[in-house]
């Protein structure tokens, strides 16, 4: 059965939402999760849907360990990519202003998302900003376009201080270079309805603890 959808609050960012899903009282660790773009604003109850799908909830599988979930949406997801990251530094800094702890953030992303936050946590990292993140993870993360690349470089390419992860399921053509990560994993091909695999939803899990 699926777990509850309602979010336990939601946040209006500039330029986008954020819906929140505590595992208790309060934000004690963090797991924020930008979605893949579309055309016009994220459909946030849909996102949920496929994160909360009978074949596997990927929110219910953090549930279960206390993790929170943070989920990023935008306003215009075809925006240009530094508009979109600064929409996911919003969500970081209030996740951060927000949790009652002192445990650090994990921050990853879906699809294009990945590089919305990658490209996020680099500019914070090159504005010598603390972004509070130990663990970085992208699900079939999209690579730079031709466009982006350069700007994605002047940001150093990759966030430092997060250790990084990168999680593909097996369907999906991977365009990024294993070295850029310190642990990856490919998994079976998604049968579709679950936004994140049980395979690799259980494997990032298993790299939280």
């Amino acid at each position: 059965m699926a777990s509850d959808r309602e979010p336990s609050a939601q946040w209006e960012l500039p330029n986008g939402k954020a819906w929140v899903f505590a595992s208790g009282d309060g934000l004690v660790t963090p797991l924020v999760l930008a979605a893949d773009v579309q055309d016009g604003p994220t459909d946030m109850a849909a996102l949920v849907a496929g994160l909360d799908h009978e074949s596997y909830s990927f929110l219910s599988a953090l549930r279960s360990v206390k993790r929170d979930l943070v989920v990023v949406g935008y306003s215009d997801g075809k925006a240009e990519l530094s508009e979109n990251a600064k929409v996911v530094t919003e969500g970081i800094w209030r996740t951060n202003g927000e949790k009652v702890s002192a445990n650090p953030l994990t921050v990853g992303g879906l699809g294009r998302g990945a590089l919305t936050t990658r490209f996020s946590l680099a500019r914070l990292e090159m504005q010598r900003a603390d972004h509070q993140t130990a663990i970085y993870f992208s699900y079939n993360g999209a690579a730079p376009s031709t466009d982006e690349a350069e700007p994605v470089k002047r940001m150093g390419g990759w966030p430092r201080m997060p250790v990084k992860l990168k999680a593909v399921s097996g369907e999906f053509k991977d365009e990024l270079n294993d070295d850029d990560f310190d642990d990856n994993k490919v998994g079976a091909p998604n049968s579709g309805g679950a936004l994140i695999t049980q395979e690799l939803g259980s494997w990032i899990i298993d790299q939280l603890r």
